[in-house]
């Protein structure tokens, strides 16, 4: 069984954390296009991820019904601490509690969490019907953030795009 965590990641800018989905944001909103870094960070930087999705080879149980679903979540910062300047890595890693899979007639769905587990969760949703993907982030009993989009790739961007949140790791 392979663990290798990411096949894509791209490197993005995000300067705006407001309450409004990703999924919800115009792709016309300059906050919202991505932008390449250069070498001159002056602020906190996000990191947008894709992981690699789940085969059915996987597990011999677990890999045919979880097939297409993300192996694990990374959430990811670079952040500069403002008295010292130096930079560090941010990062929350969630990984699939199959405890926690649902299949019904229209959709599968199932939880991620972090190792140790920390107050977050992160729900991923495959509707059957639409082929479309849905995320949310949970904190306690509240989302805090969701996103939707047609593809895998769409919607795990739009997921992981705003990195942790400050009390996240």
């Amino acid at each position: 069984m392979s663990w290798a965590a990411f096949s894509v990641s791209l490197l993005v800018r995000s300067k705006s954390r407001g309450e409004a989905s990703v999924s919800k944001r115009k792709k016309t909103d300059p906050e919202f296009e991505p932008e390449v870094i250069d070498e001159n960070w002056d602020d906190e930087h996000f990191l947008a991820f894709v992981p690699q999705q789940i085969e059915a080879d996987w597990h011999e149980k677990w890999g045919p019904l979880l097939k297409g679903f993300p192996l694990n979540i990374l959430f990811a910062a670079i952040r500069n601490d403002a008295q010292t300047g130096q930079q560090s890595v941010a990062k929350a890693c969630y990984w699939p509690d199959r405890a926690t899979f649902r299949e019904e007639r229209e959709q599968k769905q199932i939880c991620y969490f972090t190792e140790p587990m920390n107050a977050y969760f992160v729900r991923v949703v495959f509707e059957k019907t639409t082929e479309k993907w849905r995320t949310e982030k949970v904190k306690g009993e509240t989302v805090i953030r969701n996103a939707f989009g047609s593809t895998f790739e769409q919607v795990m961007l739009h997921t992981t795009i705003d990195g942790p949140e400050p009390d996240e790791c």
